[in-house]
């Protein structure tokens, strides 16, 4: 949560330079120690516009996709950001690093941007699937 409340601040205060810094994978947005914790933050309508971990995926429309258990995930943060602000959601999604499926758990934040757009602030933790 600590990590999305930091991006979140800095989102309201200067989005299009905390966008910049977190598709660089600066710190905080990215952890250095442990390469799964990062940051990635949605406009409303599902477009991924900053990944810490993924710069290939921005401008990517997400709407109606879902993880390989076929869980619209994405459609659910939305839902749920909109709805009450923050929230947790969980779904299978392959770790950065590792070669193997894994369980995450993402908290999101709705937030508004300097820019005076609405934005959600992800990130989340893997656990191994199966364990």
């Amino acid at each position: 949560m600590e990590l999305v409340n930091t991006t979140a601040v800095a989102v309201e205060k200067n989005a299009s330079d905390t966008f910049r810094r977190i598709n660089a994978g600066e710190a905080p947005y990215r952890n250095k120690k442990d390469q799964g914790l990062y940051t990635f933050v949605y406009d409303t309508n599902l477009t991924i516009v900053a990944n810490a971990d993924n710069i290939q995926v921005v401008g990517e429309n997400f709407k109606g996709k879902t993880d390989v258990t076929g869980k619209p995930f994405r459609d659910e943060i939305l839902e749920g950001a909109l709805k009450n602000g923050t929230g947790w959601v969980d779904y299978v999604y392959m770790h950065p690093v590792q070669t193997n499926l894994y369980y995450k758990t993402t908290y999101y934040r709705l937030t508004q941007g300097s820019d005076g757009k609405s934005y959600i602030v992800c990130s989340g933790n893997f656990k191994l699937c199966g364990a």
